[in-house]
């Protein structure tokens, strides 16, 4: 059978980015280090099954060198030990992905005669972490105690998700790459990311953590733009990395969600009955891990208490993801996509500044699917 020649460079390149060690391949592709030393050469068939191993199109083999697949932007770990060698595929997918969705939104806004956004890099590492909390929820319309008037934490994130897509401010929520299910994303390696532009910013959620995370991941990534900074974080445990714009962020989150002076005053009320965690969460329509974070920020349990009750409720967290359901498709697309970002999408492909198959790119929905969540997207604000 006839084989093909590839650069031995970009398939070094292609097994170090996948992540996987080539004795671990070499079950499946015997002569892979013969391969790589260039002495032997794959039939197009074994390049087709090692590129689908890799998670790599076919063609990057045929590239006179390996491409560029660094990412620019800072990326924090909350235990530095662990920080990985190199980014996962998916991560590095999903990041130019939303990288390639800002450029494109970027420059249709200028064109289209959008102002900058005011509140980009408008707060400062010694501003007070009330003042600036107290700025984002003016910004999204919402009250110093907007969590509280919803009936549970679930729909208030829900109801986060929503000010802050209707803000200018665009959110992702996914836990795969684009639409492929065979790609999860790990929360282990980030729980998010943000992407600052004073036009098009991007928050992206990543939807395998539990959402009883997500709402401090979302008030993390809010400050991080107010801030002025792109950044990734794993935010292990909810607690930042040894960086002074990690801490002032997570200051911010936690105050956005939870007023200090606030907690303070029913903790007094609260201390010696039921289940604090559950009672308080209750009260503040936030997530037991939230409330469990906020009371040791202000010192009312200890680290030992806070890890021990983080386990348990990560635990139950766990099991009670896999054994949930997928959801509806198009709901789905909702968090995938972004309304404001599908707008926008829809609106230039309709006026013929954008192609169809550019917007199928950018969307990651192809043909009638398009077609039927830009109907959905145009229905839910007619």
């Amino acid at each position: 059978m006839p084989t093909v020649s590839i650069n031995p460079g970009v398939l070094r390149w292609s097994i170090e980015r996948s992540g996987f060690p080539v004795g671990a391949l070499e079950p499946q592709f015997p002569k892979l280090r013969d391969w790589i030393e260039g002495e032997k050469h794959p039939t197009l068939k074994q390049l087709e099954s090692l590129a689908k191993k890799v998670r790599l199109p076919i063609g990057y083999f045929f590239l006179s060198k390996a491409p560029d697949h660094s990412i620019k932007i800072p990326y924090f770990r909350t235990d530095k030990d662990k920080t990985p060698a190199n980014f996962s595929p998916e991560l590095i997918d999903t990041v130019y992905s939303m990288q390639r969705r800002q450029l494109w939104l970027r420059e249709y806004l200028i064109e289209n005669g959008a102002s900058k956004l005011p509140f980009i890099n408008s707060a400062k590492c010694t501003d007070s972490a009330i003042d600036i909390a107290s700025s984002i929820r003016g910004y999204l319309g919402l009250e110093e105690d907007w969590a509280v008037q919803h009936p549970t934490w679930q729909l208030a994130l829900r109801h986060l998700f929503t000010v802050t897509d209707k803000s200018e401010i665009n959110i992702v929520v996914n836990g795969i790459v684009a639409n492929n299910t065979h790609r999860k994303l790990d929360p282990r390696e980030f729980r998010g990311f943000v992407l600052k532009d004073d036009f098009a910013p991007f928050l992206f959620i990543n939807n395998s953590d539990g959402k009883a995370a997500q709402m401090f991941t979302l008030a993390h990534e809010l400050a991080h733009l107010w801030y002025g900074s792109s950044a990734i974080f794993d935010l292990a445990r909810l607690q930042p990395a040894d960086d002074d714009v990690e801490i002032f962020c997570n200051k911010v989150a936690a105050e956005f969600l939870v007023s200090s002076n606030s907690l303070r005053r029913t903790w007094d009320t609260i201390l010696d009955k039921g289940n604090i965690y559950q009672d308080l969460a209750r009260i503040y329509k936030v997530s037991e891990i939230v409330i469990a974070r906020r009371l040791l920020d202000l010192r009312l349990i200890n680290k030992e208490e806070f890890f021990g009750f983080y386990k348990i409720y990560m635990d139950r967290v766990e099991k009670q993801m896999k054994a949930a359901s997928g959801g509806d498709y198009y709901n789905n697309q909702g968090m995938r996509v972004g309304k404001n970002f599908m707008q926008a999408v829809v609106q230039a492909e309709r006026d013929g500044s954008l192609q169809p198959t550019e917007a199928f790119r950018l969307t990651n929905l192809y043909g009638n699917t398009f077609d039927t969540y830009a109907q959905k997207v145009l229905g839910s604000n007619s």
